[in-house]
């Protein structure tokens, strides 16, 4: 028998906007990259490709925004 998940309640309900959240779209963004390459989805040159992709626009984010990004995002 498979087990069910429910949603309880939502708190601070919120929407999630690139503009106020730009680390977080920067980690989801790096964290779905890299599930793609370890499930096979992704060879090594498509996520390196998709990765300066990721970095360029996290520096075009950080240039708009008035909270820049931490470069602790880069570190492998």
């Amino acid at each position: 028998m498979r087990e069910q998940v429910v949603l309880k309640s939502v708190e601070n309900d919120r929407s999630i906007t690139e503009e106020q959240d730009a680390e977080f779209f920067d980690l989801m963004q790096k964290a779905v990259l890299l599930a793609l390459k370890e499930a096979g989805k992704l060879n090594e040159m498509q996520y390196r490709y998709a990765e300066e992709k990721r970095e360029a626009l996290r520096r075009e984010t950080c240039r708009k925004t008035a909270f820049p990004i931490s470069t602790q995002l880069n570190d492998p």
